[in-house]
């Protein structure tokens, strides 16, 4: 090579060098600027939450970034998945750490002892654990429906009455499995067998019941344990019915939506948002901010499925063609027909004997005060 393309090699690479080296520089002080942005003061919340598209407002908000700035409240990314700056236009609200949880079981007891401050998971999470004397209270929806009863993937089995025959023709108890046993799957598929009479129980010697409930605990064996042949069906929240067709090990049985009688199941709540008592308090105008960003990010994810769907995937792992097939409805608004639905999961888990401690002699109506707090998503709406 002669000296003088030496010479041109050299000057290329000694141009990339700094080239890269401003850029470094330059996002070392973007991301110090944003640092310096929020002072020793600004709180710092860790948001737990699951795997789940039932959560992907909460994704959605931290996939869009700043570019929900026209909405006034928006996240600016610190570290990707894991650490935000809540923003109201260009001022700094709260750091924001996310915390990935197995399931609501464990989203609440990491709120009961202190390891996160806000919660996305069940609303009958929230109930039990209320119940089990910690100070938690339902802040505001954020999704309804997006729930299957699931079943092999040769099943005959095509919606509730074949269901039920298939049950009712076996000679021992048809197993079912939930992933969690605070999950709202689980709660909505008693309420539905209480409602046809069909007996059911957790305990594997009772071998007179019509069906045998198991607790996979997590997500995430609920396809294994169908393909190992631990269950013949089993209920959950999306994206994991639609996960098990498009892997080809299952097929949604029945959209539960759809449980009998017709219509009494539709906008059944599942996930909420949550926080403890001690925060809202101390933190009342961060919380309603961080309600707005939820309830302003289901809305667009309720109007942009195919997005919602993308970042699901991009988030969870999840294929994009199973969180496509999601039937979810984003919302945060508690609506009339939303908080009597709430009423009838209460019912269920007061005759389950999931409320057996300090909400056990309260109706729904005496429990209302005791499990919500409405305050700050009522405060988003007025302030439209």
């Amino acid at each position: 090579m002669s000296n003088k393309k030496r010479g041109l090699l050299l000057l290329i690479i000694c141009s990339v060098l700094v080239a890269t080296m401003i850029g470094c520089n330059q996002n070392n002080k973007d991301q110090e600027g944003l640092e310096s942005s929020v002072d020793n003061e600004t709180p710092t919340f860790k948001i737990g939450y699951i795997y789940t598209n039932h959560q992907t407002p909460l994704m959605m908000a931290a996939a869009k970034g700043d570019s929900f700035m026209e909405q006034g409240i928006y996240l600016k990314e610190v570290i990707s998945k894991e650490k935000y700056v809540l923003m109201e236009d260009e001022k700094p609200i709260a750091n924001l750490e996310l915390v990935v949880n197995k399931s609501g079981s464990e989203t609440m007891t990491m709120l009961a002892q202190g390891h996160c401050d806000i919660g996305l998971a069940s609303n009958t999470a929230f109930i039990t654990s209320k119940d089990q004397g910690n100070d938690v209270k339902i802040l505001a929806p954020v999704h309804t429906e997006g729930i299957g009863l699931v079943v092999g993937v040769d099943s005959e089995i095509e919606g509730w009455e074949d269901f039920v025959n298939a049950v009712e023709s076996g000679d021992k108890p048809y197993t079912v499995g939930y992933h969690s046993p605070t999950s709202a799957p689980l709660i909505l598929f008693e309420a539905a067998l209480q409602e046809a009479g069909i007996s059911y129980s957790k305990n594997p010697e009772d071998v007179d019941a019509s069906i045998m409930l198991m607790d996979l605990k997590g997500t995430g064996n609920l396809i294994p344990a169908m393909t190992s042949g631990q269950v013949q069906a089993w209920v959950g929240p999306s994206p994991y019915p639609e996960l098990a067709v498009t892997e080809k090990v299952g097929k949604i049985a029945l959209d539960m939506k759809h449980l009998p009688p017709e219509g009494q199941w539709y906008d059944f709540p599942c996930c909420v948002i949550g926080t403890t008592d001690r925060v809202a308090s101390e933190n009342s105008y961060e919380m309603e901010k961080i309600v707005e960003l939820i309830s302003k990010s289901a809305d667009y994810c309720n109007e942009h499925m195919d997005e919602a769907a993308q970042v699901t995937s991009d988030f969870t792992g999840v294929s994009l063609d199973a969180a496509k097939l999601s039937t979810i409805k984003y919302t945060a608004n508690p609506s009339e027909e939303w908080i009597n639905n709430m009423g009838l999961t209460y019912n269920t888990l007061k005759d389950t004997g999931k409320i057996s401690n300090q909400l056990m002699e309260d109706d729904f109506e005496e429990a209302k005060d005791k499990i919500f707090d409405f305050s700050f998503i009522e405060a988003v709406k007025n302030s439209k």
